[in-house]
């Protein structure tokens, strides 16, 4: 198992969407929780996996857990 490093700078927004992403919600809903554009939390996802390099938002959420940054 490939486990990730993450020293990232994640911006507020991305942080509030790593949250919403490790309780369980899909991306229409977290764009109804923010007041954005589903297009918007779908920019911000693809934003977040280019910076950690993970594979997808489980490998995400499993390493910042892990890290503790959530």
């Amino acid at each position: 198992m490939r486990h990730i490093q993450l020293k990232i700078d994640f911006t507020n927004r991305e942080f509030e969407i790593i949250n919403l992403l490790a309780e369980g919600s899909r991306a229409k809903e977290i764009a109804n929780e923010l007041f954005v554009s589903e297009f918007t939390v779908r920019t911000h996802m693809k934003n977040i996996l280019r910076k950690s390099h993970a594979r997808n938002t489980t490998a995400l959420v499993a390493t910042c857990i892990r890290q503790g940054l959530i």
